[in-house]
């Protein structure tokens, strides 16, 4: 369910880059454990897909200071989505906009919501801008049989950017074509076939490392197979040991779990649903075995359940995973591994030409937590406020349906992993909340000598 087609359907780069720029004063002491500093952000920037048929969506947390919108790749000012003191949704005629956006702790996101055409495999589009990225992990690609992925590298920079490729398949590491050393010249927008690097495989991961330059990475993913539709997918969670996939559609049918062990070794897999009612271990995922170097396409069996859920998975080696989503044959989506949110996020609801219906789904996968759901218009003056109470170990789901909002805003208490659904019919996205840029972590300095 996402964009495919022409220079206006398919997918422009979407980056994300965050500056902080604050004063870190020096620790006043030489204790080694002194942790590292919260730091404002006070300058943020990402690009987001345009076109004819996209809508794009910028907002912030807190009103900033300024903010400036320009078409890509001929950077021509975009007044419509300039500001930054109001919800902004604009209709741009160009592969990609630009956003940069000044105020301490404003926490500037970007959005973009489409229909692709039947000819793209269809489907309902909603996707987040992501960011400027050293490493991106990103799982669900194909290069044939009626599933094809495009990799969408942008560099926002005037001076040139270039990444390294690592391609994977079921039978292990993908020996592609000119995959190192891809150079994306000052403010352009590559866009890399897969097929072009690795042919006929109908499950791929991709490992994209940044060399130099300021580059973000995306995926536009179209299949006209039995799951059907395009979809955006962006980087999932690099390899780790555990890890939470949250917002996972209700049905049973259509749910594959993408595994990538990027090691040697095998690795020894545990699957847990965190579902309404608690956490259990569904029969047939007890213990997922995935050998070293290899992409495992495990089917979730139905005895996960039929409702909103997250899969908790646990490893005795490092792994990146995603599950791909497809209910029914008209439109299938992509759930990826978050971190639990640690400060606010938005959840864009006004997406202009798009009439669509949404919910929260939000986990708990550790203790008791809860989430103040407030809901804004789009001068950002706020509408109503509720709390979602999420038992420990439970997955809970919440209307997103308050009169006049253009975004929520949550702001969680305890641990809480969390996605939102978008429906039209029988047309379906997910979306992966994560926090906005409001902080990040400065590195602890201390005075030479």
């Amino acid at each position: 369910m996402k964009i495919a087609g022409l220079r206006a359907l398919a997918l422009p780069l979407v980056a994300v880059a965050l500056v902080a720029l604050a004063s870190l004063a020096p620790a006043d002491d030489d204790d080694p454990t002194r942790r590292p500093s919260t730091v404002a952000v006070t300058q943020s920037s990402y690009a987001c897909p345009a076109g004819p048929v996209i809508t794009v969506a910028a907002g912030q947390v807190v009103p900033g200071t300024s903010s400036t919108a320009s078409a890509l790749p001929d950077r021509t000012p975009d007044e419509t989505l300039g500001g930054a003191s109001t919800w902004r949704t604009a209709v741009v005629d160009a592969p990609g906009v630009a956003v940069e956006q000044q105020g301490r702790g404003s926490g500037a996101v970007g959005y973009f919501a489409g229909t692709a055409p039947a000819s793209g495999g269809g489907g309902l589009v909603v996707g987040s801008c992501p960011g400027v990225v050293d490493d991106a992990w990103l799982l669900g690609l194909g290069s044939g049989n009626k599933h094809f992925s495009t990799l969408i590298l942008t560099n926002l920079a005037g001076s040139a950017a270039s990444v390294d490729l690592t391609l994977w398949g079921p039978e292990g590491e993908i020996d592609a074509v000119n995959a190192d050393g891809i150079v994306i010249e000052p403010y352009s927008v590559n866009r890399i076939r897969l097929d072009s690097l690795a042919a006929g495989e109908s499950e791929l991961a991709v490992h994209v490392h940044r060399r130099r330059g300021s580059v973000s990475a995306v995926v536009n993913d179209t299949s006209t197979a039995t799951f059907q539709g395009t979809e955006p997918i962006t980087a999932a969670r690099s390899p780790r040991r555990e890890q939470v996939i949250g917002g996972l559609v209700a049905g049973t049918s259509g749910r594959t779990l993408l595994v990538l062990n990027p090691g040697t070794s095998t690795a020894r897999v545990d699957v847990e649903v965190i579902g309404r009612e608690g956490t259990f271990t569904p029969s047939g995922l007890e213990q997922v075995a995935v050998k070293g170097g290899t992409l495992a396409a495990v089917p979730v069996p139905d005895t996960a359940g039929s409702g909103e859920q997250a899969l908790r998975l646990t490893s005795d080696q490092p792994v990146s995973s995603t599950v791909r989503m497809a209910p029914t044959t008209i439109d299938f989506a992509y759930a990826e591994p978050t971190p639990a949110l640690a400060g606010p996020a938005i959840v864009p609801i006004d997406l202009a030409a798009q009439t669509v219906g949404v919910q929260l789904v939000l986990t708990a996968p550790r203790g008791a937590a809860s989430v103040e759901v407030q809901a804004f218009d789009a001068a950002m003056a706020p509408l109503t406020s509720s709390t979602v109470s999420i038992p420990a170990g439970t997955t809970q789901v919440a209307a997103a349906d308050a009169a006049g909002a253009a975004y929520l805003v949550l702001r969680p208490t305890g641990d809480v992993i969390a996605a939102a659904t978008y429906a039209k019919g029988d047309k379906i996205s997910s979306l992966a909340i994560r926090d906005a840029p409001v902080t990040v972590l400065g590195p602890q300095v201390r005075p030479a000598g």
